[in-house]
């Protein structure tokens, strides 16, 4: 893929991604939350999913501990009439998830130019060290992003 095709699908992907940053799970979990807003009794659901009513409050309690399975979680969906909508969803965009990144790359790769300053008793103003890193940043973002995350510890 080409630098250019690549920063399209990232932007369009972050187009599509941005709308789901703010979701999140319910405080009890969809289950039970689904369950109870359906009145369905928990025993009800076991048999829905022929499984015995405490393997329903385990997997509640699992779900809600973040512990459960996906295929157990498909299994109450179908149950209850829904269905599992499985997805990663970045913190930020992709392109700022990229930059920041290239800036601790950045960071990390101009300890060593300060770090011979210091030893041939050249001192750097803060402004000098930010212009340094910036300019390695940019560096790195022109190249191929692969490199950008090897050795990143």
């Amino acid at each position: 893929m080409t630098k250019f095709t690549s920063k399209l699908r990232r932007r369009q992907l972050d187009e599509y991604l941005s709308k789901y940053r703010e979701l999140g799970s319910p405080p009890n979990g969809f289950i039970s939350e689904i369950r109870h807003a359906l009145e369905m009794s928990s025993y009800v659901l076991a048999e829905r999913m022929e499984v015995s009513q405490p393997a329903v409050i385990k997997l509640e309690e699992s779900e809600k501990n973040g512990t459960i399975t996906l295929s157990s979680l498909k299994k109450a969906a179908s149950a209850l009439g829904c269905k599992v909508v499985y997805g990663l969803i970045p913190d930020t965009s992709l392109e700022a998830t990229i930059y920041d990144q290239a800036r601790r790359r950045a960071e990390i790769l101009s300890e060593s130019i300060f770090k011979t300053m210091g030893l041939e008793k050249q001192t750097a103003s803060a402004a000098d060290k930010e212009s340094i890193i910036e300019e390695i940043t940019n560096e790195l973002l022109s190249k191929s992003k692969r490199e950008l995350w090897k050795h990143d510890h």
